[in-house]
């Protein structure tokens, strides 16, 4: 019999993974219900409650998410752990890649069937990720992004736009060297970098409308330093997955990728934001089991 832990976040999307406890217990047998109190707690949990036959639901948003399956992955038992995603935060990103069903309950319903699917990880520095890692302008739109979904009946896509279009105002670039595979590709000024193990972020935005999370592959995107007019043209066209054809931007795909700067780059990684000069990239295959309704 598998054991059923919740992880919950009571500050993700204001508050909605709290409102889930009655359900929760009503229709499980004997779940552990746990709730974070402060940043880095549900990293801790996770590592400890890893086991086999238990799966871990993450109730909150991506960035707890995140936290998680580093919790997972620090754990001996973490090829015999199974994660959940219930999502209950703004952005909700990771769960866009797997199905459509938004609402948290059907998808705890759906989940009872405890159908599992083995996915790929990302890895950047020492720190993994389930979705998209990103250097530059879209990581600041990220980090100022937090301060407006603080907002009432501000929604996770609309602070992101607010973030946006602050950003384009200042638009900084930043000079790097980048190699894929080993191979060295360019130096040059760039607005942004993405990578990518799968498809949306930032509320819905398509950096890699053609990743997978089990293709053993990442996808990396390069837009260049550009003009705030052509800016203008290539950020609406990046949100639809639609920029990939742009002379502005280059895409590859690959399983390693190195990003060296002069200055220290603000990252992010699923939704939260650390900054370095020196970054290794890397995939690693077959890393996590995942419920999939």
């Amino acid at each position: 019999m598998k054991r059923h832990v919740f992880i919950i976040n009571p500050e993700a999307g204001k508050k909605k993974g709290i409102t889930l406890k009655d359900y929760i217990e009503e229709s499980y047998n004997n779940p552990l219900i746990l709730v974070t109190s402060y940043k880095g707690h549900a990293t801790k949990l996770a590592k400890t409650y890893a086991r086999p036959d238990t799966v871990i639901y993450s109730l909150g948003g991506d960035g707890t998410l995140n936290e998680i399956i580093n919790g997972v992955l620090q754990s001996e038992y973490y090829h015999e752990t199974i994660v959940a995603v219930v999502p209950c935060g703004s952005g909700n990103d990771f769960i866009k890649g797997i199905t459509n069903i938004k609402d948290p309950v059907e998808l705890l319903k759906r989940y009872q069937k405890q159908k599992v699917k083995v996915i790929d990880l990302g890895k950047i520095n020492s720190r993994y990720f389930t979705n998209i890692a990103s250097i530059g302008f879209d990581a600041l739109v990220v980090h100022e992004a937090k301060k407006y979904k603080r907002i009432p009946m501000v929604s996770g896509e609309f602070s992101y736009l607010i973030s946006i279009f602050i950003n384009l105002i200042r638009l900084k670039d930043y000079l790097v060297s980048v190699s894929v595979d080993n191979q060295r590709i360019i130096r040059k000024r760039i607005l942004f970098i993405t990578m990518a193990n799968g498809r949306y972020y930032g509320g819905g935005m398509q950096p890699a409308p053609k990743a997978s999370l089990d293709d053993g592959q990442l996808d990396f995107g390069i837009i260049d330093k550009v003009s705030r007019m052509k800016a203008l043209i290539l950020l609406p066209r990046f949100i639809k997955g639609k920029h990939e054809s742009l002379d502005e931007v280059s895409v590859y795909r690959g399983t390693k990728l190195k990003i060296k700067s002069e200055q220290a780059l603000p990252i992010n990684i699923d939704g939260e934001i650390i900054w370095s000069d020196n970054i290794a990239v890397e995939i690693e295959k077959k890393a996590l089991k995942i419920l999939v309704p």
